[in-house]
């Protein structure tokens, strides 16, 4: 089986292009105050034509890299809202790149849409577009980029971020009380949690390669083989096992993890809690659009993304995790860390580093 082939740009170049791109139409005088005025009537119209269409299909299906509670939610509220039935599965980003590769490569395009979380995707998407698998969401003609209403920092170009969860720290509340409860990363490598620690290693998928990679850039290989030495749990299916692990006492701490995974166990009463140091990394959710000639429902996925990427639709997506929503960042970290898409070509050495 082929797959695409991942190029991976110096850090921070995928934003820079969107910062360039920002540049350009500024310069035009397209994103003026009075062009963005002339562009939302027009915005409006391929709105109400686009939801027409979508409605004719009536059903698209989407691969969800976000917790199956946060993807069930968004799916309901965008069908309530347009009548139209969104299908979801839910995988891991590899997963999902890998059984969306093996469909492409067999002209069978089952998924019409993805969310893939992770600082790689859009090389990923970059790479589909160019084998005719997909079509960047730039230049898909949705309205909510015409009309100038999703912010253009988050636009990629071949994808949009629609969500940033900052890595967090959590512990269990029954082991870790008072002065022992961690205020950042360099905490953690005190000899008092040997035993105690519940770690995802690099090998867990790209999003804990741009993890690692950040905590070594910030405290450097000691701080690293530290941790790895300290006797930790492994932990080897993502941050949903690693959490329910530390619910039940099997360590101390876990890192790392998001508010998608572990809010939803509070809610049911687990002794866990969590916090965000001011220096991190985080995990970003694409927004990623099969090409309209190999989709079987390619306008309700266009209308599905419109929506994610709306003021509407990305506060349901975002409600109820603990962070601000892609038009209000407001409670993003001090120090938040792009993730580093060349972190995954460090993966080897990272993984030898950290032990797994």
């Amino acid at each position: 089986m082929k797959s695409i082939n991942n190029t991976h740009p110096r850090p921070g170049a995928a934003r820079a292009r969107s910062l360039r791109l920002a540049a350009l139409l500024v310069a035009a005088g397209l994103c003026s105050a009075e062009a963005l005025a002339q562009a939302r009537p027009a915005a409006q119209a391929e709105l109400e034509a686009l939801v027409a269409a979508a409605k004719a299909e009536g059903s698209f299906v989407w691969y969800s890299a976000p917790p199956e509670g946060l993807a069930k939610r968004v799916s309901d509220a965008f069908t309530a809202k347009y009548g139209i039935r969104a299908q979801f599965v839910r995988l891991q980003t590899v997963p999902q790149r890998i059984r969306y590769s093996a469909e492409a490569e067999a002209n069978n395009f089952a998924a019409d849409l993805l969310v893939l979380a992770g600082g790689t995707n859009a090389q990923y998407a970059e790479a589909g577009i160019k084998r005719g698998w997909m079509e960047a969401v730039s230049t898909a003609n949705l309205p909510v980029v015409r009309g100038g209403e999703f912010p253009a920092k988050y636009l990629t170009g071949p994808t949009a971020i629609v969500q940033i969860s900052p890595w967090q720290i959590t512990y269990n509340t029954d082991k870790v009380k008072g002065a022992d409860i961690p205020k950042d990363w360099a905490d953690l490598a005190n000899p008092k949690w040997k035993g105690q620690l519940i770690m995802s290693g690099v090998g867990a998928g790209d999003i804990y390669a741009e993890f690692w990679a950040m905590l070594l850039r910030k405290y450097g290989e000691g701080y690293v083989t530290a941790l790895r030495d300290s006797n930790p749990r492994r932990a080897t299916g993502g941050g949903v096992p690693a959490a329910q692990a530390l619910s039940a006492g099997e360590g101390a701490i876990q890192i790392p993890n998001i508010t998608s995974v572990t809010m939803p166990l509070m809610a049911k009463g687990a002794p866990i809690a969590a916090l965000t140091p001011d220096y991190t990394t985080g995990v970003e959710q694409h927004v990623a659009l099969t090409a309209r000639a190999k989709s079987k429902s390619p306008n309700a996925a266009r209308l599905f993304a419109n929506y994610l990427m709306s003021a509407e639709g990305n506060a349901v997506l975002n409600a109820g995790q603990g962070i601000g929503n892609m038009y209000e960042q407001a409670r993003m970290p001090k120090d938040y860390q792009t993730p580093n898409p060349d972190a995954v070509n460090q993966a080897p050495a990272l993984t030898k580093l950290v032990g797994f």
